[in-house]
């Protein structure tokens, strides 16, 4: 009857396979996609309801971070953990990036039906707002100042001032100002 040898523990496992991704093993990293990638993808799919193809992105990124600086885990517990975490975090960047991407453009196509106006028509309005709400628009949208600046120059609040401009917008969108 032959004894088998002692079989490795899940825990030793993390601790030896993250020590020598430390030491630069690209083989022990292929080891921990091996054994690690398909709950990752698993619990980001759950997590942000999101496709199999965004899941992979999010676990690329998050091996590209693994293999540039990753943890010294002793319990393979810690490991998932930190991979799950990592790959959240970034699938909450990608998500808002996209968010982003997407207001971005929407103010692009407000901007592009205000610049659809032709000279006339936009002098008109103007010459309808008053000196505050014309100051706050030159301060934003000549000046580029944040906000917060805005604020901070005019002694407001940054909300009463995103208020103030977006009422103003709203009614340049309306055909005019009252």
């Amino acid at each position: 009857m032959s004894v088998d040898a002692p079989r490795e523990s899940d825990d030793e496992w993390a601790a030896g396979v993250t020590r020598a991704v430390r030491a630069g093993s690209r083989e022990a990293l292929a080891e921990i996609y091996d054994r690690c990638a398909d709950d990752v993808v698993r619990f980001v799919r759950t997590t942000t309801r999101r496709d199999e193809s965004f899941a992979l992105d999010c676990l690329q990124e998050m091996f590209m971070r693994l293999a540039s600086n990753p943890p010294v885990c002793d319990i393979r517990a810690s490991l998932i953990a930190w991979m799950q975490l990592t790959a959240l975090n970034v699938a909450r960047n990608t998500l808002v990036a996209e968010a982003r991407r997407l207001r971005r453009e929407q103010s692009r196509e407000h901007h592009a039906h205000i610049s659809d106006l032709n000279q006339d028509e936009l002098t008109a309005i103007l010459t309808k707002l008053d000196v505050e709400e014309l100051e706050l628009l030159r301060l934003r949208h000549v000046e580029g100042l944040r906000l917060r600046a805005i604020a901070h120059a005019i002694g407001a609040t940054p909300r009463a001032i995103e208020s103030a401009i977006r009422r103003i917008k709203a009614r340049f969108r309306e055909g005019g100002v009252r």
